[in-house]
């Protein structure tokens, strides 16, 4: 009865792995297909990277600091959260076609991911014998891996 207490949130943090993998191996796609929707110059739309993967370098700590105060799973909400507001970002994007927007939104999406990132590593290791851990945290991390397979050869056709 206890191991099967946490299967329902390790699948959901499984799927957390997949799911950005699929976020940021869109990327390049999103970048060409911005590069026609704003009319950008390859050195412009550079700066569609730059802008995601800032993220990455600014809210690692500040967001350790909020999970230790608050806790794992807050740190999945709080970047669940932050990551469905960005693509949902993207209808307003879509009608004013203005680069800042979307370079905005794809910051917003990256803190979202960013917080996902910080919070499942750890949490996927807290989530039963601590013996086992390692193991659990090696088959989530091939969850990103298939996720990055399902974007290159599907998701970036559409």
């Amino acid at each position: 009865m206890k191991r099967n207490r946490y299967i329902l949130p390790l699948s959901l943090v499984f799927s957390l792995f997949f799911l950005w993998a699929i976020s940021s191996n869109l990327l390049p796609t999103m970048v060409r297909q911005l590069m026609k929707t704003c009319e950008l110059n390859p050195f412009e739309a550079s700066f569609t990277e730059s802008a995601y993967w800032l993220a990455y370098f600014i809210f690692p700590i500040p967001i350790a600091m909020f999970m230790k105060r608050f806790s794992y799973k807050a740190g999945i909400i709080v970047g669940l959260l932050l990551a469905a507001a960005g693509g949902l970002l993207f209808f307003p994007a879509s009608l004013l076609k203005e680069y800042w927007a979307y370079l905005s939104i794809f910051f917003i999406i990256a803190t979202g991911m960013c917080f996902l990132e910080t919070a499942a590593n750890p949490y996927v290791t807290a989530l039963g014998d601590p013996a086992t851990a390692p193991r659990r945290l090696n088959l989530a991390q091939s969850f990103n891996g298939l996720g990055a397979f399902v974007s290159a050869m599907f998701l970036s056709k559409l």
